[in-house]
């Protein structure tokens, strides 16, 4: 900022000494009498060379600072918006409408987030040294009223201008479903669905569409600017008949000699640099980056105000909890902003080194039971207690270091097997003997030594020497993080629907490995393949948010309820063909 102003600074010396330099030239070629001495003339050139010297240098150290701030803005913002919602232990703010408005704020609407704000300040604090010192040699070396009326109209066009900018903007802004059409197309061609749009031969009607769609959602933008084209027409106008006055003013006032050579080659000058400083578009974007920094300084707030933290007790041994149980007691949940509830007056207990199956429709509940289990969300209603402490009261953060969960739709990090598996427990990160201890037991050991960098080798394909694993491979690096997880001291291990991208068997081969290995934890099973969870403990059928059976595979298939009639359906659809029917 202070290189921008410095530059402003120097621009107007330049000005000021070039004004001088060619006042004293004449005089000084000719010899008259009382002009210029001929070193002092000498010593004006060598500043001027000097200014124009530095004023010429400054735009290389204006860039290094602008890359340099603009690298720190952008880390700032990322950890000002990123650090305030990850930092909550539960989730629930992260569906918070208002929470999320301001999140959105922060990252600035309409494209202006802190970053370009605060890169145009600097910029538009040169613009408004440069227009009213310029105003101010105009004024001095030539008249008051043509400086006022120049920056009058400056400033007048400025506004307008930026109005007409932001006007356009919201147009655009507002306008966001042909904006999400056009986006999803974008990424469904680049990302999300290459192969199925080759294999369909659908590559032209995805070019077609995406450029209908982005044409409808550009189509109001373009109306707005040709309606706001008309008004900078006439406002230009009025902008060059202002300058173009004050020109005149200056060479009918050159031409019957009121003003002498100097002021003259001053004066113009400073007009035309006046000219230059209309800057509404840097106007909207200051303002714009401004907005975005209050909302970003607002956001912690907002979330600790609308969803504050429970004081954790710290006279509970989190460390060896679950020791006997966790118990559901009459609990219920219903999403933020949902009338719906998910789960009603549930009772449910899992007791420590139990395994415990969860079965149920989909719908039914079951992920968001494991969610309340977390702590990701409190119960709408009654409460979970852990060896008879309510959950509510324990230290979060220590409590879901406790529980370890492999789901369905695990994550898959760009990174490096090492990685992908001491996430499970970064705090044990170092620990090479019990990264070699689950990769023997989770079966990785034979995948990572077949990798071209071994445990270094990044698992995406699209980074230089990473590589893509199967299905079943990424299961098994699950499945190391989940132990890496539990032999870091976990107590709690959450199986959602592990292995649904592999068959039945394969699924059932990995379930079982799970149980044996894990055999002194609490362990709960989610899954819709009954042949995968008929060797738990105990099955608990979960539906419409309530437990209604409970026992062992055995037990209930006696019981012949739903979990029975469930069973049987599943089981039919393996029992297909002639032989089956002859059977």
């Amino acid at each position: 900022m202070g290189l921008t102003i410095l530059g402003a600074l120097l621009g107007m010396a330049v000005t000021l000494l070039t004004g001088r330099v060619v006042g004293a030239v004449p005089g000084v070629i000719d010899g008259r009498p009382g002009a210029m001495p001929l070193g002092e003339f000498g010593w004006l050139l060598g500043g001027l060379l000097v200014v124009f010297v530095a004023d010429s240098l400054l735009p290389a150290l204006r860039q290094v600072a602008s890359l340099m701030m603009d690298a720190g803005l952008v880390r700032a913002i990322g950890t000002g918006i990123s650090e305030p919602l990850l930092t909550p232990r539960r989730i629930e703010h992260l569906e918070d409408p208002e929470v999320l408005d301001v999140q959105e704020r922060a990252k600035g609407k309409g494209g202006f987030h802190l970053a370009q704000g605060m890169g145009q300040l600097p910029w538009l604090l040169a613009s408004r040294v440069t227009l009213f010192g310029s105003a101010v040699i105009v004024g001095v070396m030539f008249s008051w009223w043509v400086a006022i009326l120049l920056v009058g109209v400056t400033l007048l066009l400025e506004s307008y201008g930026g109005r007409l900018v932001e006007g356009e903007i919201d147009v655009w802004w507002g306008n966001t479903e042909e904006q999400r059409r056009a986006n999803y197309l974008f990424n469904l061609g680049m990302r999300d669905a290459p192969k199925e749009l080759r294999v369909f031969g659908l590559h032209t009607w995805l070019v077609e569409r995406y450029v209908r769609d982005w044409t409808a959602g550009y189509r109001p933008v373009w109306a707005r600017r040709k309606q706001n084209a008309k008004w900078s027409i006439l406002f230009g106008g009025v902008h060059l008949v202002a300058n173009s006055i004050a020109i005149l003013a200056v060479g009918r006032a050159a031409l019957n000699g009121s003003l002498p050579l100097t002021q003259v080659a001053t004066t113009l000058p400073a007009i035309l640099a006046i000219a230059q400083t209309n800057n509404g578009y840097g106007v909207v974007q200051v303002r714009r980056g401004l907005s975005a920094y209050r909302a970003m300084r607002d956001l912690p707030a907002t979330i600790a105000e609308r969803h504050p933290e429970a004081v954790a007790s710290t006279e509970h041994r989190i460390e060896t909890m679950p020791a006997r149980e966790i118990r559901f007691e009459k609990v219920g949940f219903r999403y933020p902003g949902s009338e719906v509830d998910v789960l009603r007056d549930l009772d449910l207990t899992i007791r420590a080194r139990e395994a415990l199956a969860l079965v149920g429709i989909n719908g039914a509940g079951k992920s968001t039971l494991v969610k309340l289990l977390g702590g990701a969300y409190r119960p709408t209603s009654g409460r979970i207690l852990v060896d008879g402490v309510d959950l509510a009261e324990l230290d979060l953060a220590a409590w879901q270091r406790r529980v370890a969960a492999i789901v369905q739709d695990f994550l898959r990090f760009p990174l490096s097997v090492t990685d992908n598996v001491v996430f499970g427990a970064v705090e044990r990160a170092g620990d090479e003997l019990t990264l070699a201890r689950v990769a023997r037991e989770s079966g990785i050991d034979e995948v990572v030594r077949g990798l071209p960098k071994g445990w270094d080798t990044v698992l995406d394909k699209t980074f230089d020497g990473g590589v893509d694993l199967s299905g079943g491979e990424w299961q098994r690096v699950a499945l190391a993080r989940a132990l890496f997880a539990v032999h870091a001291g976990a107590g709690v291990l959450v199986l959602d629907e592990p292995a649904a991208a592999l068959d039945v068997r394969a699924e059932a081969e990995l379930v079982e490995r799970y149980l044996e290995l894990t055999s002194g934890v609490a362990s709960l099973i989610i899954s819709h393949r009954f042949s995968v969870v008929r060797n738990a403990d105990r099955i608990c059928v979960l539906s419409d948010g309530r437990i209604v059976e409970d026992g062992t595979h055995e037990e209930l298939l006696a019981r012949d309820g739903e979990y029975a009639g469930m069973f049987r359906l599943q089981a039919e659809r393996y029992v297909t063909g002639p032989e089956a029917v002859d059977a």
